[in-house]
């Protein structure tokens, strides 16, 4: 009966430290600058992947601005890319994809999540 106890409490825990780390991941998708749509169906791998790609670009861009500025820069960025009808890509410099735009489905039929 002893063991039972022990297989049943560490089946429990370990649920509740599947159910943790779920949460944490579920939160962490959605602090990606990413629409809900979009990070509301990532996986765990996908989730890491693309925080991963988002602190390489904030390290790249070295952003210490102001959340007021980042959102500002955001929309003007939104207005360049209509108003130039194309995207952006960042390559790391060993040819890893950082960072491709919203709108680069539309050209080259790549999803931003994929890579």
């Amino acid at each position: 009966i002893s063991s039972e106890r022990r297989k049943e409490k560490s089946r429990d825990a370990a649920r509740c430290r599947r159910s943790k780390e779920s949460e944490v991941f579920y939160e962490l998708a959605h602090q990606l600058p990413l629409p809900h749509t979009v990070s509301a169906h990532l996986d765990k791998a996908s989730i890491m992947r693309l925080t991963i790609s988002y602190l390489r670009m904030r390290k790249l861009l070295d952003a210490g601005e102001l959340e007021t500025e980042a959102k500002m820069e955001k929309e003007l960025n939104c207005f360049y890319l209509k108003a130039l009808d194309g995207f952006v890509m960042v390559l790391s410099e060993d040819g890893d994809m950082i960072y491709m735009s919203e709108n680069v489905n539309k050209c080259m039929g790549l999803t931003q999540v994929k890579y």
